[in-house]
């Protein structure tokens, strides 16, 4: 079985902007990923409770029934995470409890913190971050836009590696709009061909199991598409508009305003950044090879180089499944009987109702055989 400590190796891509409502707060030109060495055992972080305080009250459940809503307005705010599929692939169910039941009192895992470490190391070895102050949602959403847009304006001007880029879109048509951050992008400075690099840190010295690696699958071949979307045009100012919920002609607060000038360009709102961006991504290519690189934490050391092959066929079906779950088109789905090893160790297999369900099939199957 697979070392429940490895199932998310690398940083979830969830913002650590820490936006105060209230404020003005602190944002980050790279944005970091949180750890994702433990998804087996159904959280980045390493419960201290267990399940105590899961349960859902009756209050809480007509609540539930009542709110007509689709999962992805309900529990994401209108947008999803690349993240989030990747756990939605793993198991939909536990990836459903990470996001309904009441908060337990966590600590950090020490396999979370080193990756941690090892993901800012590599992107302060080729580049600086930048702090900068925002004010508002359009703020906010032009930091993810500088990000991408300079990690490409530097491959156009011979830049050979970016990491921690931003990057976001609509794939497929299907009006969800996801982001995420790619942890390598690099760039040949002759023939300006492309290729993503995913780093997975293992605190084990052994390549993941075949689950594992169909979620890394996923997500790389995500970035993909969403990077080549915005390279072939296929993103709108509109979608982003209305899926982020932005006003596009807000005027940019004073250090936004002077990231931008610095940057060269003339735009004061989103409306113009955007077009920029969209001007600049449609003068690069296309992303050529997908990499995944497996480091052992202890002494990070390289334990295997994978190359893998982009399946559109396999990804799309995939993906248009998940879709219809965050549109409200289908029930959750959790693993299938030859998966269920994935419940020895997940933080919620006590108030699992898909694993209750099964298990009474299961009973009902053998009566009946009898």
């Amino acid at each position: 079985m697979a070392d429940c400590g490895d199932m998310w190796d690398d940083l979830d891509d969830d913002l650590l902007l820490g936006i105060d409502a209230g404020g003005s707060s602190t944002g980050e030109l790279c944005e970091k990923e949180l750890n994702d060495d433990t998804l087996g055992d159904g959280d980045s972080k390493k419960r201290k409770t267990g399940t105590e305080g899961c349960e859902l009250t009756a209050t809480q459940s007509e609540k539930k029934r009542s709110d007509q809503r689709s999962p992805l307005e309900r529990y994401r705010g209108g947008y999803l995470w690349v993240t989030d599929l990747c756990k939605q692939i793993w198991c939909e169910q536990q990836m459903f409890y990470h996001l309904t039941m009441p908060r337990v009192i966590v600590e950090e895992s020490p396999i979370v913190t080193v990756g941690q470490n090892l993901h800012l190391a590599r992107e302060l070895a080729v580049q600086d971050v930048v702090k900068i102050a925002v004010k508002t949602s359009e703020d906010i959403f032009a930091v993810k836009v500088l990000n991408l847009l300079g990690a490409v304006k530097g491959f156009l001007s011979g830049v050979p590696v970016r990491r921690e880029i931003l990057i976001f879109g609509s794939p497929f048509g299907q009006d969800i709009f996801i982001m995420g951050l790619i942890d390598e992008i690099r760039c040949d400075p002759e023939t300006f061909e492309l290729e993503i690099l995913e780093f997975k840190t293992r605190s084990t010295k052994s390549l993941p199991s075949k689950a594992q690696k169909n979620a890394h699958n996923l997500q790389v071949m995500l970035y993909k598409r969403l990077f080549d979307d915005l390279v072939q045009g296929k993103l709108t100012k509109e979608l982003i508009a209305k899926n982020m919920r932005l006003d596009l002609s807000v005027k940019f607060s004073t250090d936004i305003q002077k990231e931008v000038n610095g940057g060269g360009l003339e735009c004061k709102d989103l409306d113009g950044l955007m077009q920029a961006l969209f001007d600049t991504m449609q003068c690069m290519t296309c992303i050529g090879g997908i990499l995944i690189e497996y480091c052992y934490q202890g002494d990070q050391s390289t334990i295997g180089l994978e190359q893998v092959e982009y399946s559109e066929i396999w990804f799309k079906s995939i993906f248009d499944d998940f879709c219809d779950y965050w549109k409200g088109k289908r029930e959750i789905c959790g693993v299938d009987i030859e998966d269920a090893w994935k419940c020895q160790r997940c933080a919620f297999a006590e108030v699992c109702d898909w694993r209750k369900k099964r298990a009474e099939e299961c009973a009902s199957k053998n009566k009946k055989t009898k």
